[in-house]
């Protein structure tokens, strides 16, 4: 698995499932990509989307905190699921996040820390 970093927006509220005994958080992240040429930025044409599963403190926190429409920065770890039949196989690239975080470049964010476990102590 590589390590990813990743900027954009949200596209829609963090959605929670139950998988197991843990919830995971679920996000859709959109890239607007491109690229410098001769001294100028050239956007592509359609944007890049991600998706973005957290768990535990990191995926509560994401889903309390974040909303649509959000700038975020990502970083985790990218691998691939796939779903169906071999006739009608599916695929998609997925990111195991290990830090999610508000973009300070493109909105404000106001801090508040969350209190430690008793174990954590």
């Amino acid at each position: 698995m590589s390590t990813r970093t990743i900027t954009g927006n949200l596209a829609t509220d963090p959605e929670i499932v139950q998988a197991g005994s843990i919830n995971i958080t679920k996000l859709r992240v959109i890239e607007n990509t491109g690229e410098y040429r001769t001294g100028k930025w050239h956007a592509h044409p359609d944007a890049t989307t991600h998706f973005v599963e957290a768990r535990f403190a990191l995926g509560d926190n994401a889903a309390t905190t974040l909303h649509k429409g959000d700038p975020v920065i990502v970083i985790g770890r990218e691998h691939t699921n796939s779903w169906g039949d071999d006739g009608a196989k599916h695929y998609v690239r997925v990111i195991d996040a290990d830090n999610i975080g508000v973009d300070l470049n493109r909105a404000t964010a106001q801090i508040q820390r969350t209190p430690k476990a008793d174990d954590e102590e």
